[in-house]
């Protein structure tokens, strides 16, 4: 996880439960399956993903197939 997606997960963490499990339970499914989630740039670059967690969020990440990794830079929570 790099900035800003550090920040908004500490935020997460801190003020909202529902969103915090809910993201984490989203992650870890992600990393069986990466490619459930949309690719966000052309079609060149389909490593760039995003993933909605729980009703009212969003995750980015980069998928890093060789190295087996996710590189979270990005998460909302709308609710």
């Amino acid at each position: 996880m790099i900035d800003p997606a550090v920040r908004q997960y500490h935020d997460l963490l801190t003020t909202n439960d529902v969103a915090h499990d809910a993201f984490l339970i989203r992650v870890a499914e992600l990393v069986d399956a990466p490619w459930d989630s949309w690719p966000t740039r052309s079609e060149g670059q389909l490593e760039y993903r995003d993933a909605q967690f729980g009703s009212d969020g969003l995750l980015s990440f980069l998928l890093d197939d060789a190295a087996e990794m996710l590189v979270i830079f990005n998460i909302v929570w709308a609710g």
